[in-house]
């Protein structure tokens, strides 16, 4: 995400907690103790919730309080399925227009560019924009924050996945593609799977 504000940051700080499991299902997140933990005022901290509600990490109640919300091994599946479904309809569709697309997998922001360029190219700028704040917070988790994203062998196995798919692409070649990005997403899955203790 290109240039964060001070909410942002505080987001991303409560995402890793929640998504990591050390914030557990229910539990209540209140202004007041999130201000005074963090070192922020309560403003970018209100701010902060709205975003994480929006991505589906906590849900405000009847009462207008926030609790962590819950994540099943069945929903994180179903998360990072959504993004690779949205990905493989996106480049499938720019493929058969011949649209012309350079990436390389090279660099630390390997991952970051290929994500910003599919995301890029949605025409629905509200879809866009909640799939692009989604994004950034589960599959920059899932490939920055857990402790097999940091692996360097796995860093260079996802990258080589989205080498496979841009090749693929360039040749149109929509089956080899698809495969490369389900791989690519059942590792960033593997991930969060494994660092919340889903799977040893």
């Amino acid at each position: 995400m290109k240039n964060k504000r001070t909410c942002d940051y505080i987001a991303e700080a409560i995402q890793n907690e929640i998504l990591s499991g050390r914030m557990e299902a229910g539990q209540p997140l209140r202004q007041e103790e999130l201000s005074e933990k963090l070192g922020y005022s309560r403003m970018p901290v209100r701010e902060a919730l709205q975003i994480l509600e929006e991505q589906g990490l906590v849900r405000r109640l009847a009462t207008r309080h926030v609790v962590v919300a819950d994540f099943s091994e069945r929903n994180i599946e179903e998360i990072f399925d959504m993004f690779g479904n949205v990905e493989k309809k996106a480049l499938k569709d720019l493929a058969e227009m011949s649209f012309e697309w350079v990436y390389s997998a090279e660099g630390e922001d390997a991952e970051e560019k290929f994500h910003e360029f599919v995301y890029g190219t949605i025409t629905n700028g509200l879809f866009r924009r909640l799939l692009e704040t989604s994004a950034d917070c589960y599959i920059r988790f899932a490939s920055e924050e857990t402790e097999m994203g940091k692996d360097p062998e796995q860093k260079q196995l996802r990258r080589n996945k989205l080498e496979t798919v841009h090749s693929a692409y360039c040749r149109k070649d929509t089956v080899v593609m698809e495969v490369a990005l389900e791989e690519y997403y059942r590792l960033l899955t593997e991930n969060v799977k494994k660092e919340r203790g889903f799977e040893k």
